[in-house]
């Protein structure tokens, strides 16, 4: 019976790039994943993800790991996550990580555990293992998951469509796959456009949105819309701006990538691109089902999810 090893030595790649292409995961080359999913049907080659241990190959559970400082998805994924895994004959395991040390000690956990194990909205684990499932990151190479980029070429094209030309990005932090998308939308635009790269404009939160956000409004650089990753930001950029008598949307506009309950509650009502967790978390559960069913994801079924403008009145037009 073939091995993960031969898959590795006939596609010429590591095994962890075997167990990326056959969970799904971000990341791998195009050339790499053809190699290895031609070397999976020469070789009829199909993964056991559940023999390297003997609590997954009779596991009922299927675990997610969520950021400890994120409210967004237990409230909007959860449920419907756990339905659609009781339809597999799975329940539904939850940990919370703050840092990257505790994400990968909560899915070793995990893995000991559970057939699967789903991480959400965290940064990805050095070394992915077979059952370890990324859901929501911003994804390349066709590899599925949020398209981040998009999502920003698309705000920048409505702002500049409302006459906007100095936007601001604000992003998590330079290192983080989603944030490099934001980056990678906005520079195309600008590009497109043929306008200049302000670096000051590109701000990044780090762990403190609000000092990110103080000191874009206390510089002297000039910005008439900032784009977020999250309606939080969003909120908390509007009560600055209330503090500092900046008038919004007259004088700053604002976008975010989200578009969670809390939108349509700010004041002004927030403009986004909508997030569409519904279609991340079909993906997601297909990848489930997938290693369930002891048999590698079809990465070309995933193409990288696009969300769609929501207009509200965040956003004005530049006189």
């Amino acid at each position: 019976m073939p091995t993960i090893d031969d898959v590795s030595r006939l596609a010429n790649v590591s095994k962890a790039t075997v167990s990326r292409v056959l969970t799904g995961t971000r990341g791998v080359r195009e050339e790499s994943r053809e190699a290895v999913l031609r070397a999976v049907e020469q070789l009829n080659y199909r993964p056991n993800f559940a023999a390297q241990n003997l609590a997954s190959q009779t596991s009922g559970y299927v675990g997610i790991v969520l950021p400890a400082d994120e409210t967004r998805y237990p409230a909007s994924l959860l449920p419907s996550l756990a339905r659609g895994l009781q339809g597999l004959g799975k329940s539904l395991l939850v940990q919370y990580a703050d840092d990257a040390d505790e994400l990968a000690a909560r899915v070793d956990e995990l893995r000991h555990q559970c057939a699967a194990v789903v991480v959400a909205g965290l940064a990805e684990l050095e070394a992915a293992a077979e059952n370890v499932i990324p859901f929501d990151a911003g994804t390349l190479h066709g590899s599925g998951g949020y398209d981040y980029a998009f999502a920003t070429e698309s705000a920048c094209r409505y702002l500049l469509g409302k006459g906007h030309r100095h936007i601001a990005l604000l992003i998590d932090s330079d290192g983080d796959a989603a944030s490099q998308q934001m980056v990678e939308g906005y520079r195309t635009v600008l590009q497109n456009f043929s306008l200049p790269l302000n670096r000051q404009l590109l701000i990044s939160a780090g762990n403190d949105v609000e000092q990110a956000l103080l000191a874009l409004i206390n510089s002297f650089t000039k910005y008439s819309a900032i784009i977020v990753k999250r309606d939080r930001h969003a909120a908390e950029a509007m009560r600055l701006m209330r503090e500092f008598n900046i008038a919004v949307p007259q004088e700053v506009s604002l976008l975010s990538l989200e578009d969670s309950a809390l939108a349509a509650l700010l004041y002004p009502p927030l403009t986004c691109i909508s997030y569409p967790a519904e279609a991340l978390l079909e993906q997601c559960l297909q990848r489930v089902k997938a290693l369930i069913e002891a048999r590698p994801a079809r990465l070309q079924e995933n193409r990288p999810i696009t969300g769609r403008l929501v207009t509200r009145a965040s956003v004005a037009d530049v006189s």
